[in-house]
Formats: structure tokens, C-alpha cells, sequence
């Protein structure tokens, strides 16, 4: 009884229409049982009974019973619990499948009823019937039998026993060709009258044009998990450009903007406070050296933006000569080892 218990749980439905309700599908199961069930010679002898014997009143009749009974469904729709939708859900979805089914049941049924019926129909009116066996070897373009080939014989034109016969080109292979012919008109039409498609060359320029901010992304999220110890030199001129950009926007009130040092060091010889390599410049950057007045810029520039200005820096300020160089600052720098410096300073 867990079954009923959920039933009754179900807001605003009771259950005697739901029991009712099933005891109307056990009623057309138990039809489509005896009627699948049912002897051919019965079926047999029914289709040949005539048709003036009161069915066509009796098949209005039973379509007004089904369309009444489809109203006992038609009920006023009331909000149901929260916890009970999903099982008054699958409920109504098995009706809407039984009923489904048992139109399709009845559709075949009345399919082969009709079909019985054809076949008493003469011969001649029963070529007209829509997708007969006849049409179908038409369509497949066989429609001349074996024993009336003689009608298409293409005389005198044999070779060595073999004849040759008149036949047409089938209506499928046919219909094919017009669809092509058709698919053409249709293709010139969208892509060179009106424009409304892209054509090969269009579309190569969208899909590379897609390609381009799928790349661009991809080397944001890569750019977002450089830090100090992954950091490489960039070598490209254009990520180097972006690189001196930003250390002229930002860093050259403090180093000057040929890297010579005003407040802050001269970047531009060998001497390092914290380290000359381009991890520890990018460092410096990151997180900055508060208590000598370098702030950290990782709130304001992404990861790969320091990284450009760490290598315009390493790559394209060292070495060189700025207008008014600072001291040197800090210890001489060199790859691999650093030594004492002559002077020291803030940077």
C-alpha cells in the first residue's frame, strides 16, 4: 500500500479519480490485448463485412466517447505540493506514453483495415492508391515486368544475343538531379545575390578572426600564473614595446625614463640592491620594497605586464647611457655570482 500512501499525499487530487483513471487504462490495455490477440480468420471475416450495417454511426459515436473521455483529464489545474511534483510528473508522462501508444495501435489497426479494403478494389483503381506496390517500382524506376519487356525492346540493336532495352531514368535518380539543380539556385541566391552567407574567403577570415581571441585569451590565463619562479625573458620586439610603455607610464617618475635613477636607483648599470637576474627584478616589482619607497604593483599591473617590464628592463635598459646616471647602488651584479659594491644607497 506505499503506493496509495504516496497517492494520498498528493495535494488537492484525491483517490477515487485516480483509481478510476486506472481502472480506464486497464480498460483499453484489456482491448489492445484481445485485439492483438485475435484470430486472422475473425479479422478476415470482418474485413469483408459490408460497410451499410450502422458502422460509420457507430464510429462518430466512438470518436465522441474518446474525446469525452480525454475531458476527464481536462480538469482545473491546482498547485501541488512541492515534495509530490516530480512523482505527479512521471504520472502524467506514463499516461501521455500509454496514450500515445494506444494511438499508434489503433492507427496500425485502422491501417490494415484499409489496406483489406484496397485489395477489393479493382485493379485498375487500385493503381492510383498512394504508395502501392506499383508506384514503388515506378519510383524505383522497374515498372515494366519481365514478361512485358518486348514493349521497351530497343529492335534491331542486339549484340551477340544481348538487347538492349528503351527503359527511362528512374524517378528517384531523377528527382536527385532536379534537387541539385534546385540546391544551385537556392546556394546562388544566398551567397552572391543577397549576401546573406559568407562565403569560403569571408568565413576564413571570421574563423581566424575567432582564432585570434581564443589565442589572445589563452595567453591571458597563461600570462595570469606567471610569478618569480617561472618567469622568462620576453623577446619579442612588440611584448617588449608594451614593456617600455608601462615602465614609462609608471616607473620613470622614480628611475627616470631612460632608466638613469632619479628617487629610485639607476637601472641601467651592473649594481643591484636585491638582485640583478630577471626573477628578482620581477620580484622587486611584484611585491615591492615598502620601507625604501618602492611600492608593490601587483594590485595594478597583471602578472605578464610585469614580466614585459622585468625584461625591458633586463633586456633593454641595462647597458645602456642614460643623460644624468645615478651613482651606483647596491652590489656589481653578474651572472651567476654578485661581489661588493662601492657604494650603497636606497633604491
Amino acid at each position: 500500500m506505499k503506493f496509495r500512501n504516496y497517492l494520498d499525499t498528493i495535494a488537492d487530487i484525491g483517490l477515487y479519480p485516480l483509481v478510476s483513471l486506472l481502472l480506464f487504462v486497464a480498460f483499453f490495455v484489456g482491448l489492445l490485448w484481445y485485439v492483438l490477440s485475435m484470430n486472422k480468420k475473425d479479422v478476415k471475416h470482418m474485413s469483408n463485412l459490408p460497410l451499410d450495417d450502422g458502422t460509420p454511426r457507430k464510429a462518430i459515436l466512438t470518436t465522441f466517447l474518446v474525446l469525452g473521455s480525454l475531458g476527464a483529464f481536462a480538469q482545473e489545474a491546482k498547485p501541488a505540493a512541492a515534495g509530490n511534483d516530480e512523482l505527479l510528473l512521471y504520472i502524467v508522462i506514463i499516461i501521455i506514453v500509454f496514450v500515445a501508444l494506444l494511438l499508434g495501435a489503433i492507427l496500425v489497426q485502422v491501417a490494415m483495415l484499409v489496406n483489406k479494403l484496397n485489395n477489393r478494389v479493382a485493379p485498375e483503381k487500385q493503381e492510383s492508391v498512394l504508395f502501392s506496390e506499383s508506384w514503388w517500382k515506378k519510383f524505383r524506376g522497374i515498372n515494366v515486368s519481365l514478361s512485358e519487356e518486348d514493349k521497351i525492346l530497343i529492335k534491331e540493336h542486339d549484340y551477340d544475343g544481348i538487347q538492349e532495352l528503351d527503359n527511362r531514368m528512374p524517378p528517384w535518380l531523377a528527382f536527385l538531379f532536379q534537387g541539385t539543380i534546385l540546391f544551385s539556385v537556392i546556394y546562388l541566391l544566398i551567397y552572391h545575390v543577397f549576401s546573406i552567407g559568407d562565403l569560403p574567403q569571408a568565413e576564413l577570415e571570421k574563423d581566424l578572426q575567432a582564432a585570434a581571441v581564443q589565442k589572445a585569451a589563452f595567453l591571458e590565463r597563461e600570462g595570469a600564473k606567471i610569478d618569480e619562479n617561472s618567469v622568462v625573458l620576453a623577446t619579442e620586439p612588440a611584448d617588449l614595446e608594451k614593456g617600455k610603455a608601462l615602465f614609462t607610464a609608471n616607473c620613470a617618475a622614480c628611475h627616470a625614463e631612460d632608466g638613469g635613477g632619479t628617487v629610485g636607483p639607476n637601472l641601467t648599470d651592473s649594481y643591484w640592491l636585491h638582485g640583478g637576474s630577471l626573477s628578482d627584478v620581477f620580484k622587486v616589482i611584484k611585491h615591492g620594497v615598502p620601507e625604501k619607497g618602492m611600492i608593490a604593483w601587483e594590485k595594478q599591473l597583471k602578472p605578464q605586464e610585469i614580466q614585459f617590464v622585468a625584461s625591458y628592463i633586463v633586456s633593454g635598459l641595462r647597458g645602456t647611457t642614460p643623460a644624468n646616471p645615478k651613482e651606483p647602488q647596491g652590489e656589481l651584479w653578474e651572472e651567476g655570482a654578485a661581489v661588493a659594491a662601492p657604494a650603497v644607497g636606497n633604491q
